[in-house]
């Protein structure tokens, strides 16, 4: 390797600007959506489809996040961690990170916000993540290259579940990403308020954006 792990990481624009680079793309995106004309209607078979996947969405957000934490809480980065969700996907809590996103994207109706988190994703794929797996290969060396030969990146393979007798669970690490959720339980209530309030004739709607 070039260059260390750790220096790999902080030369990284894209990771130790991960936070900023997602606020950019999704904050004005979904503001724009916000007073933009619906793309389809409540009520209809589109919307109803695209309300389904937004909590199929949200569910998969759930459990791969309280999934993940069951094997990783209260030991990222001490060991190289590679059943259960770990097994199935490098990287179980960004996938569910991901859901978290589409969920809003589907439950906003909006193929606008979907594009720009496809985007937002391939982007976290190709540079953020990279970077942080730069790190774990310098820590883990030929441990982590064989996993990563045949573990996905992001999106799970099911043929590659492996049941578990027992696993060891940090009680603190659970009770922490249990209140995350609930705080995150709010996205897809508010998002079917705001999909029903842009719907009405009185919400403001700046018809000249090109968008939905």
């Amino acid at each position: 390797m070039s260059q260390s792990a750790p220096s790999a990481i902080r030369q990284s624009w894209s990771f130790r600007n991960r936070g900023l680079l997602g606020a950019l793309l999704l904050v004005p995106a979904a503001v724009a959506v916000l007073f933009s004309d619906p793309f389809v209607s409540e009520g209809s078979v589109a919307g109803f489809a695209m309300d389904l996947a937004g909590w199929i969405c949200f569910l998969l957000y759930v459990t791969f996040r309280l999934w993940a934490t069951l094997y990783i809480g209260g030991k990222k980065d001490a060991e190289l961690q590679t059943r259960g969700p770990y097994a199935m996907t490098r990287n179980p809590l960004y996938f569910g990170s991901l859901c978290y996103a589409l969920s809003a994207a589907f439950l906003l109706k909006s193929p606008f916000l979907l594009l720009m988190i496809l985007v937002l994703g391939a982007i976290y794929s190709g540079a953020v993540i990279k970077a942080e797996e730069v790190l774990l290969e310098g820590k883990f060396g030929e441990e982590f290259t064989r996993w990563s030969r045949v573990t996905p990146r992001i999106i799970p393979s099911a043929a590659l579940l492996r049941s578990e007798q027992s696993v060891e669970v940090s009680l603190r690490a659970l009770r922490k990403e249990a209140l995350r959720l609930w705080g995150a339980a709010l996205l897809p209530f508010l998002a079917e308020v705001i999909s029903h309030l842009r719907a009405t004739p009185w919400w403001p709607h700046l018809s000249w954006l090109p968008i939905s």
